[in-house]
């Protein structure tokens, strides 16, 4: 999934920015990380630099589901996810993307991630996908019609053997900027 959630964004990405770089996480440098645009793939487990990096998040994975540190009303605290019994390629899980500003201020990180692969994939769709992403734009646009800069959304994430076979927006919080203020928004 994490492969396959890789390739959908370069794919899609290597059309605007040609100089794309595509690495393991484990060889990216904390200078590369401070003063770059970085894409993290796949869960933390996975990408050792978020669980050091002093990120602000209202939402992060834990190894059994996604906790909304900041619930609002309506919104859960906690979301589960749950392997089918004796199964571990079908369930029901929930993928989190987030996209921040850079540790440094300088660039921004877009965390594409959940505690399996088919979810990673599918929130990976979820920015590729022409329709996915008119929906999740419908989703983050605020009353005065801007989308905001910096955001996390939570995606709800159905598999069998192994392949997203249906996801779902859940939710979605606004990420300030890195110095407070409210994230900068786009038409």
């Amino acid at each position: 999934g994490e492969a396959s959630a890789a390739f959908v964004l370069a794919r899609l990405l290597a059309t605007r920015k040609k100089d794309l770089l595509l690495t393991r996480s484990s060889i990216a440098s904390w200078q590369q990380i401070m003063d770059e645009d970085v894409i993290f793939v796949g869960p933390p487990k996975f990408n050792l630099q978020l669980e050091v990096a002093a990120m602000k998040q209202d939402i992060v994975i834990e190894p059994e589901g996604i906790r909304n540190l900041k619930p609002r009303p309506g919104e859960p605290e906690y979301l589960p996810d749950r392997m089918a019994p004796g199964k571990t390629s079908e369930g029901e899980t929930h993928a989190l993307i987030s996209r921040t500003p850079g540790l440094s201020g300088v660039g921004e990180l877009l965390v594409i991630a959940g505690n399996a692969s088919p979810d990673t994939f599918a929130a990976a769709e979820w920015l590729t996908q022409p329709l996915r992403a008119r929906e999740l734009l419908q989703h983050l646009r605020t009353s005065s019609g801007e989308i905001p800069r910096y955001f996390q959304v939570v995606i709800k994430v159905g598999f069998k053997q192994g392949i997203p076979v249906e996801s779902s927006y859940v939710f979605h919080h606004v990420v300030a900027a890195a110095n407070g203020a409210p994230s900068p928004a786009r038409r």
